[in-house]
């Protein structure tokens, strides 16, 4: 009886194993391979569909450096115009930048003046500055930055959608099946172009001035007269000519300064000269007794 009882406890025993294995949750080494093949497969689409959400680095536009337009100006008094032009020449060529533009008036014995408007890169602007100082006698300087990051981030963001519209657009003319389905894209991709053009052209001037500092400089030469003056004919003519107008101007101010005081020196006349007056015309006037003496005896 007793070994009955073994054998059967053995029995259920041997049964009961297979179930319990096939109704136990995986182990951990199992759980961690299933897990690997879902995010595996999880991760092959779930890849795909961040690809396509997730911005490239090549279209972020980098924010750690602000864009910044420079400019300046310096006013500078010169021994010879034609002289510093050329200096002020060399040494924007040595940094690496142009000449934009140059005025020179003046010729004969008279002083020469004149301006030149320089581009040099927006690294060399403080250098630049600092030579250019050296050439003359610094009467006046200025100089100005201008931040224009926000305009030049949405520049470039509008100009890549248009060029990502202008492709789609392309595409699609390739596969158009109809007259009018193609007339109509066409339509839609010239004006897409054109205002492509257009923002290219507003960034690339945008990104120049960045890139580029505008340096303005006007230059004179000392005068020949002590103090100052005319230094021929014609410019004493003109000068002539407008102390007329100066001298008017000066009169009407003296007229309206010096009115005032006449009304109160005429006020204060009047009160000092009118009781003097008064008191002559009594004294001159004969007394009563004066009268009777001077009429005639008979």
């Amino acid at each position: 009886m007793k070994r009955l009882r073994t054998f059967l406890g053995v029995t259920a025993l041997l049964v009961l194993l297979p179930l319990t294995a096939c109704s136990a949750p995986p182990s951990s080494t199992e759980a961690r391979d299933l897990g690997g093949v879902e995010m595996n497969d999880g991760g092959a689409v779930g890849g795909s569909a961040a690809d396509s959400s997730v911005t490239s680095p090549e279209s972020m536009v980098m924010t750690d450096d602000r864009s910044i337009i420079r400019t300046g100006s310096l006013d500078l008094e010169v021994e010879s115009v034609s002289e510093a032009s050329e200096e002020i020449a060399s040494i924007v060529d040595r940094l690496g930048g142009e000449v934009a533009s140059q005025q020179v008036s003046g010729d004969g014995d008279a002083t020469q003046n004149g301006s030149i408007t320089l581009r040099v890169p927006t690294d060399s602007f403080n250098e630049a500055f600092d030579a250019f100082s050296e050439v003359g006698t610094v009467r006046s300087e200025q100089r100005g930055s201008d931040d224009v990051t926000e305009v030049h981030v949405d520049l470039a963001a509008r100009v890549k959608a248009l060029e990502t519209s202008v492709g789609r657009l392309t595409d699609l003319l390739e596969t158009a099946e109809s007259t009018s389905d193609l007339l109509e894209i066409e339509s839609a991709l010239s004006a897409r172009q054109a205002e492509l053009d257009g923002l290219k052209a507003q960034l690339e001037s945008l990104e120049g001035q960045i890139e580029q500092a505008t340096i303005s400089i006007w230059m004179t030469e000392p005068s020949v007269l002590p103090g100052g003056g005319p230094q021929n004919f014609w410019e004493a003519l003109k000068a002539g000519v407008a102390s007329i107008g100066s001298f008017a101007s000066g009169l009407v101010i003296f007229v309206g300064i010096i009115l005032p005081w006449l009304l109160i020196l005429g006020v204060i006349a009047a009160a000092v000269l009118i009781p003097i007056g008064i008191r002559r015309k009594k004294r001159k006037m004969p007394t009563p007794t004066e009268s009777v003496n001077n009429l005639p005896r008979e």
